[in-house]
């Protein structure tokens, strides 16, 4: 192998794939780069057997060849070499990497035990790199971080005739985005695990325009011009949450996000241990009241807001209360409940595409 390339291009290509290569006790080849040329094309790959990526650069190669090297160290490398060019020369097991004032030698090892990655040759779907990510970083913190119900440690993603729905739950609050879509989408429902969400999305968030997304029956692919990404997907059931949304309030609170979040933020402070935090509505008497109460002190809050409905009083864990405002992105924010001991959903009033749904505390 012999070839030259951009170094701001093999930095970004390399810093893209060695997120993913991980420490593995057992299988050390997990903890290096696979590069491999081919038609003046550089194709660098890396896995943890659950997730996997190539990214794919152009280079002007004097001969082909495939060798695998360590991620951590061809990253630092890259990282702290500055000219705008680079040679890259494989000669037996060592890797050399040239600009024209530095030479770094790396040892190799084999790249015959490097695995694969899985190829899915399920009808390909067009989606908006936008709408997607949007989808998934609207849901995915309510997702569980137990392996206990993996169906709940994943994000639910699958197609409503034009629309795409992303879910996430933990069984003690729910997220739901619904995207609009401009044609109807035929695919199996599937489950990405939520540990795999920070790599599809720093992913996604690079890109601009459509990518080609294939379904398999254990695995899901992201494709992009010169990525490729792939995730195992989650073997089980999602529930049927759609019975556990109210269909009806009885009491509706609208007020000012940012008013919001300044009490809770104050609330915070005072909330002890359990993150505890307690709403009190008035409608009659036109009060919305926040409290917070821990070996510290207390605190108590009346907010400004449109009330209707009945009198309530509640308690919720205040970080899952406040988790969803990161998807919100109107001015104002709609509360429902339907009296203490069931739970709150909250809606953006400027868009009604996002659903959140709170269990209250039993203490």
């Amino acid at each position: 192998m012999k070839l030259e390339c951009v170094r701001e291009q093999l930095t970004e290509a390399v810093s893209i794939t060695e997120r993913i290569a991980k420490r593995h006790p057992t299988l050390p080849i997990l903890n290096y780069l696979l590069l491999s040329v081919k038609n003046n094309s550089l194709v660098i790959r890396s896995t943890n057997l659950e997730l996997g990526i190539e990214a794919t650069i152009p280079v002007k190669a004097t001969s082909e060849g495939i060798v695998a090297v360590p991620a951590e160290i061809l990253l630092n490398t890259l990282i702290n070499t500055y000219n705008t060019s680079v040679s890259l020369e494989v000669k037996g097991n060592t890797f050399s990497l040239k600009t024209p004032t530095s030479e770094t030698l790396i040892t190799t090892v084999s790249p015959d035990d490097f695995p694969t990655l899985p190829t899915i040759t399920t009808k390909p779907l067009r989606f908006n790199e936008g709408d997607f990510l949007k989808g998934i970083k609207s849901v995915w913190y309510s997702a569980s971080l137990s392996t206990v119900k993996p169906e709940l440690g994943s994000v639910y993603v699958y197609p409503e005739g034009n629309k795409l729905v992303f879910v996430a739950t933990d069984s003690f609050r729910l997220a739901e985005r619904i995207i609009p879509t401009k044609q109807p989408y035929e695919f199996k429902p599937f489950l990405l695990p939520v540990r795999a969400v920070p790599e599809v999305l720093r992913v996604l968030e690079r890109t601009r325009g459509d990518m080609t997304v294939r379904v398999g029956e254990h695995q899901i692919s992201f494709i992009f011009n010169d990525l490729y990404l792939t995730s195992r997907t989650v073997e089980g059931t999602f529930p049927d949450y759609r019975q556990i949304i109210p269909k009806e309030k009885a009491t509706e609170v609208v007020l000012l996000k940012q008013d919001l979040l300044l009490i809770f933020k104050k609330a915070m402070v005072f909330s002890g241990k359990f993150n505890q935090v307690g709403i009190t509505v008035y409608p009659k008497k036109k009060q919305f009241i926040i409290s917070a109460k821990s070996d510290i002190g207390e605190t108590t809050d009346t907010v400004t807001a449109a009330i209707m409905g009945e009198d309530v009083t509640i308690n919720f864990n205040l970080k899952y209360l406040t988790d969803c405002f990161q998807a919100i992105t109107g001015d104002s924010v709609s509360l429902t409940f339907n009296g203490s001991g069931k739970p709150m959903v909250i809606r953006d009033v400027s868009d009604t595409s996002f659903l959140y749904l709170v269990m209250p505390m039993n203490r």
